[in-house]
């Protein structure tokens, strides 16, 4: 990055500045790059909101019984009462030590998923949903939309799927998956919205098959096509999910 980073160059960053992932070169001119662009701190302004918003409103799912069951089996046994000395005040102090990490490992949030590529998807894709305008150009149909992109990303968009009467196009923009910028296309079914990003899938570990994961009741469908990667997700049921990530994937 050059000493002075454009606007171009910062905004990739203002995610990771927000929550403290930078180190402290780039920090400090991210800091002093916001200090004087009213625009980019509009921008960051946006994206703690979001990330404020995302904390509040994903759901927290408690642990099954089954986990609770696995943990207790865990737990060191308790020696007898009759035995006494530093045997029994060892295990007296055990008990509850134990027995605490095993209440914050059960009263812990559960990780969204194992995957932080899918827990990425999942994140961006509620981005999109608390958005009032997720598009920066409506849909004219595919050939109003892949035209737009062009100089606006550093590769070029392959062909977009237009939607059709299960599924119908609503826009695009250019936005960000994990530490690139990324063409994000919308869609909907009904009253779901659905977000398809398209990213440089270097450095990425995607799969090449539409197998459908599934987490916190979104349905992410993850694959690499040539040198790009897509991440498809909506609260739409899994079948349908793949439904529309073949069609997607069937107009290359």
């Amino acid at each position: 990055m050059s000493p002075e980073p454009t606007c171009a160059e910062l905004q990739p960053l203002l995610r990771d500045a927000g929550r403290g992932r930078l180190d402290a070169g780039r920090a400090a001119l991210v800091s002093a790059h916001l200090a004087t662009c009213a625009a980019c701190r509009t921008v960051s302004d946006e994206e703690r909101a979001l990330d404020q918003l995302l904390e509040e409103k994903l759901p927290q799912h408690p642990a099954s019984l089954a986990l609770k069951r696995r943990l207790s089996a865990r737990l060191p046994p308790v020696a007898p009462p009759a035995h006494v000395g530093r045997t029994r005040r060892a295990a007296l102090l055990a008990l509850p030590l134990a027995a605490c990490a095993a209440l914050v490992l059960v009263l812990r949030p559960r990780p969204e998923a194992r995957d932080p590529l899918v827990a990425e998807a999942i994140a961006d894709h509620l981005r999109v949903v608390y958005r009032e305008q997720p598009v920066d150009v409506e849909s004219g149909g595919p050939h109003r939309v892949k035209p737009w992109f062009t100089g606006r990303l550093d590769f070029a968009v392959p062909q977009v799927y237009g939607g059709d009467q299960e599924f119908s196009l609503v826009g695009g923009a250019v936005a960000l998956f994990q530490d690139r910028k990324a063409a994000l296309l919308v869609y909907k079914r009904q009253l779901h919205t659905i977000s398809l990003f398209v990213f440089p899938g270097d450095g990425l570990t995607l799969p090449s098959d539409l197998r459908v994961r599934q987490s916190r009741g979104f349905s992410v469908v993850l694959w690499r096509q040539g040198d790009l990667g897509y991440a498809l997700t909506s609260d739409l049921n899994g079948g349908e999910l793949q439904t529309l990530a073949r069609r997607i994937a069937d107009q290359r």
